[in-house]
């Protein structure tokens, strides 16, 4: 699916996109973008960053790929950008797009790069596990962690806590260590 408000830009690209076997839906807002998207069945994005005539900050189609991102980790994202200039283009790519393309592209290399991002999908980074909140747990684990750092030694583990070593007593009783 290619995200343009160009009528021209996305004609452009279907006739190149279909010479090479591609199947290409199009969207001119990012309005339709998000239906077609919500239907399913779109392997890649094409997304142009500005939607405006004379708009060149790249904003609204940053929001758009910041979206996605989040709703949509797997789908990968090419960027397709005329006016935005290398920083914002830089910027989608630190927000998750796969690769960029500046209009007017070369065919070749627009269709290398959609291969490119269909060939090699980004991996969704994992969430972090879940930390555990619990501060009796923490504590015993952080008393564990210090005696096993210095060996037992009683003194250089509550120092390393900051505690007294009387402190340090009391708590290993209270943990059971």
């Amino acid at each position: 699916m290619f995200l343009d408000d160009d009528s021209d830009v996305l004609a452009a690209a279907e006739l190149v996109l279909t010479r090479a076997g591609f199947d290409l839906l199009t969207a001119q807002t990012p309005e339709t973008a998000e239906g077609v998207l919500a239907g399913g069945g779109i392997d890649i994005l094409l997304l142009d960053l500005n939607y405006r005539r004379g708009d060149t900050s790249g904003e609204a189609g940053l929001t758009f790929l910041r979206k996605r991102m989040d709703d949509m980790p797997h789908l990968p994202i090419v960027v397709v950008t005329g006016h935005s200039g290398m920083a914002i283009a830089v910027e989608a790519m630190r927000l998750g797009a796969q690769d960029f393309v500046v209009k007017p592209w070369n065919n070749d290399r627009f269709v290398a790069s959609i291969r490119s991002a269909l060939e090699n999908p980004r991996l969704p980074v994992p969430a972090p596990p879940p930390r555990d909140l619990n501060l009796e747990r923490s504590e015993r684990d952080l008393i564990r962690l210090a005696l096993e750092r210095h060996q037992f030694n009683i003194s250089q583990a509550a120092k390393d806590l900051g505690l007294t070593r009387a402190a340090l007593y009391r708590r290993m009783e209270k943990h059971g260590l």
